[in-house]
C-alpha cells in the first residue's frame, strides 16, 4: 500500500479561495468603516456648528443687534466645518419681543457651493429678547 503525503493541489486551490474571500471580506470591512465613521464624525461637526449658531444668534438678540444678523456676518462669527454653507438667515419679528429666526444651510457634499436638494436643511429658532 502506498501512503501520500501532503496536499493535492484541488486541496491547496480551495484553501487558497476560502482565504481570498475571507481577506476579500476582511477589507471590504475596514472601507465600510472608514465610510461610516466619515459620516460619524460629520454628523458630530454638523451638531456643533449648529450649536454655536444658536448661541451666537442668542446673543445678538439678547443685545438687541438684529442688524449684525445676516449670512456673511454669521459665517464670520461661527466655525463652520469644511463643506458646512449657510444659504440664507431671515429674520422675523413676532409679538413681545419674540423672534424667529430662519435658517438655511447646507452640506456641500459635491462642492458646487449650492443648495442642492438633498444636501439643503432648514432649522428655526425662536428667541425671546430682554424687555425695556
Amino acid at each position: 500500500m502506498i501512503r501520500r503525503r501532503g496536499f493535492s493541489l484541488i486541496e491547496i486551490t480551495v484553501v487558497m479561495l476560502i482565504m481570498g474571500l475571507t481577506i476579500t471580506a476582511l477589507l471590504q470591512m475596514f472601507d465600510w468603516s472608514q465610510v461610516r465613521y466619515g459620516e460619524i464624525s460629520r454628523g458630530w461637526q454638523k451638531r456643533a456648528a449648529l450649536a454655536e449658531i444658536r448661541l451666537w444668534l442668542r446673543d445678538r438678540i439678547i443685545h438687541s443687534e438684529y442688524e449684525q444678523i445676516n449670512v456673511t456676518n454669521l459665517a464670520k462669527a461661527v466655525r463652520l466645518p469644511s463643506n458646512f454653507r449657510i444659504a440664507k438667515v431671515k429674520l422675523r419679528a413676532h409679538s413681545d419681543n419674540t423672534w424667529f429666526i430662519t435658517l438655511d444651510y447646507f452640506d456641500d457634499r459635491n462642492r458646487n457651493k449650492k443648495p442642492d436638494a438633498r444636501e439643503s436643511d432648514t432649522r428655526l429658532f425662536c428667541f425671546r429678547g430682554r424687555a425695556a
